[in-house]
């Protein structure tokens, strides 16, 4: 059975990655420029690469109780090896937590799509309208720890230095502006809303997301894990006060007949 793949092509004396040497690669190009090549098929025309291992730093880590470092401490904490640890903390990424990026990104993404001619604001205005009337949080705006998020004013300051900065991004910051009109409140950009723009900027599928968010956050489930699996201490995650029990309250087991028990028998 023949399988075909266009990402690597492996060699007795080399490794070629979408036709370049990955040894050669070694101390001439980033990790950045190598995760641009192999999500894009080329080496990065400017500083995109930068500004991938920028987007890799500032989601490597946020705080031990972020949902999935929470996993990956819990489940070192029960003797498993390092690798499944981390294994657990990027199963735990989804649609509620490390989704935003992607989600936001298809939302920019599909807007343009559909109005390549249209302004920055009108569209913006047409997703804060569509959004309401869903009676949809918008992802990627606003943040509950944050406000502004320092993670997104440093990407978007690094992309506008590099010459990335595009309509994309143009259109996040036009939608902070059309939610202010409308909700009366500050939203900015947090690290989601500004890593979707950008890596929509660079011309990647919006479903590259949750993808970037992962490199970097893999990062910091490796520190957490390991400190957790040197500690060998058990990890408090919950304090009793705080779990509550809305069952059943306790009640005898329902008795037999012996017809019934002869009938199971």
């Amino acid at each position: 059975m023949r399988v075909e793949t266009k990402i690597a092509d492996l060699h007795s004396d080399r490794i070629l990655v979408h036709g370049y040497s990955l040894a050669e690669m070694a101390g001439r190009y980033s990790f950045g420029d190598t995760i641009y090549l192999l999500l894009m098929g080329d080496l990065p025309p400017g500083r995109e690469g930068d500004l991938l291992e920028a987007m890799m730093v500032v989601t490597a880590v946020h705080g031990i109780n972020s949902p999935s470092t929470h996993t990956v401490r819990a489940v070192a904490n029960c003797g498993v090896p390092l690798q499944t640890a981390v294994a657990a903390g990027v199963s735990a990424i989804g649609d509620k937590h490390g989704g935003a990026g992607e989600a936001c990104a298809r939302i920019l993404q599909e807007a343009v799509a559909a109005q390549p001619e249209a302004a920055p604001e009108t569209l913006a205005r047409q997703i804060v309208a569509l959004s309401r009337a869903k009676k949809q949080r918008l992802p990627g705006f606003g943040h509950r720890f944050h406000d502004p998020d320092p993670r997104a004013r440093q990407l978007l300051a690094l992309a506008d230095e590099w010459g990335i900065s595009g309509r994309y991004a143009a259109l996040a910051q036009a939608i902070v502006i059309a939610l202010q009109e409308v909700t009366g409140r500050s939203l900015p950009l947090n690290v989601d809303g500004a890593l979707a723009a950008l890596i929509s900027d660079m011309g990647m599928d919006w479903r590259v997301g949750k993808a970037i968010f992962i490199l970097g956050r893999t990062a910091g489930f490796i520190a957490h894990a390991q400190e957790e699996l040197a500690t060998g201490k058990p990890f408090q995650f919950i304090n009793p006060v705080d779990a509550a029990y809305v069952g059943e309250g306790e009640r005898p087991l329902p008795g037999k007949s012996h017809a019934s028990i002869e009938k199971q028998s």
